[in-house]
This record gives C-alpha cells, sequence and structure tokens, in this order.
C-alpha cells in the first residue's frame, strides 16, 4: 500500500474508497468489481485514487490493516479474566456490521480479509495464553499450535452464523464456543507435572 498521508483530504479519500470497495462487495463478487466501479462509487478521479492506491487490491489490503487495527485495538483493552478468545466481542462486531461480514464470504476478498483475521486473532490468543500459563510447565502442546486451532475453530464458526443469518445471539455463541472448544485447551494448558 503507498505510504498514508495524514492530511483531511488524504484521509477523507481513504474513507471514501474503502467505504466504495465495501458497499461494492455487498452487491457483486469482488472479481467483477473495476477501480472504475470504486471510482464512480467514490465519486473520485482516477488521478486521486491512484495518488493513494496502487489498484484494488490495495484497497481491499488496506480495509483488511483497518479492521485489524480495530480489533487490536479492542483486545488490548481486555484483561485476561475476561477469557483468551475475545468471542464476544467479536460476534457483536460482526452483528454490528453483518452487510460487510456477509459481502466478505464470498471470493477473493473474504479469503484475504479472513486470512488477517486468522493471523490476528492467533496471535491475540497465543498471547493470553502465554500470560495465564506462565507460572506453569510448559503444556504438551505448544501455545502457538493451540492458539491456531482456537482461531480457525472460532473463525469457521463465525462464518457458519453468518452464513445461517444469525440464529443466535452473540451471547448464545460466546457460551456455545466456550463450551465446545475451551475445556479441552485448557486441560492441555493446565496439566499437572507428574
Amino acid at each position: 500500500m503507498k505510504q498514508h498521508k495524514q492530511d483531511r483530504r488524504s484521509q477523507r479519500t481513504y474513507h471514501l474508497v474503502t467505504t466504495a470497495l465495501l458497499a461494492l462487495l455487498a452487491e457483486k463478487r469482488y472479481e467483477s468489481i473495476t477501480v472504475q466501479d470504486i471510482l464512480e462509487r467514490a465519486n473520485i478521479g482516477r488521478s486521486t485514487f491512484y495518488t493513494h492506491y496502487f489498484d484494488k487490491e490495495d484497497v481491499l489490503e488496506s480495509i483488511a490493516e483497518q479492521m485489524l487495527e480495530t480489533f487490536g485495538q479492542q483486545f488490548s483493552q481486555r484483561n485476561v479474566g475476561q477469557g483468551i478468545v475475545p468471542g464476544l466481542e467479536l460476534f457483536q462486531h460482526v452483528q454490528q456490521n453483518h452487510q460487510y461480514f456477509q459481502a466478505l464470504l464470498r471470493g477473493h476478498a473474504g479469503e484475504v480479509l479472513w486470512e488477517a483475521a486468522q493471523a490476528a486473532l492467533s496471535r491475540t490468543i497465543e498471547q493470553a495464553l502465554t500470560s495465564t500459563s506462565a507460572n506453569r510447565r510448559p503444556p504438551s502442546i505448544p501455545l502457538a499450535v493451540i492458539s491456531q486451532y482456537l482461531a480457525g475453530s472460532f473463525l469457521h464458526l463465525l462464518k457458519w452464523w453468518l452464513r445461517a443469518e444469525m440464529p443466535y445471539t452473540p451471547e448464545q455463541m460466546e457460551s456455545i464456543f466456550q463450551q465446545l472448544a475451551l475445556p479441552g485447551v485448557w486441560a492441555t494448558v493446565e496439566e499437572k507435572s507428574e
């Protein structure tokens, strides 16, 4: 991605372009969206677009970075007592922005963003696990493996919830995830040395 400028006009352009791409993703697949479609939706000129972005892939990466930054800020404000997976916050966030996340279930755009979410969530979980098991014997399964497992399980459940049109509340989904995924993880992390 090109260097982000901090002036007001540049920030306005970033907002217009990312909002335009997200709106277009709600209407059609990423692969069929052109830069011209983005320009028309954002109501900006081609030179303005190319001053800030290389191509539509660059816009998509910018959206992924913004999402991860937002998630990162939310996760950093949590304490360990709130659990190792920020499930409730994520289910609530997805529910509040479901039209965009529904669009991201399809095609290449979704793959890019879901992979970025997997990496960020896995890092967050590993940090939480590291702090909860700091004074214990290392578990038999490496924390990086446990983190990948939990992040993947959570995101697959989240995708199912979206595809099923969110038949349960975020609180119910958090409880379901806690019951399904965490007992085995806690048993592994809290193993006693013999």
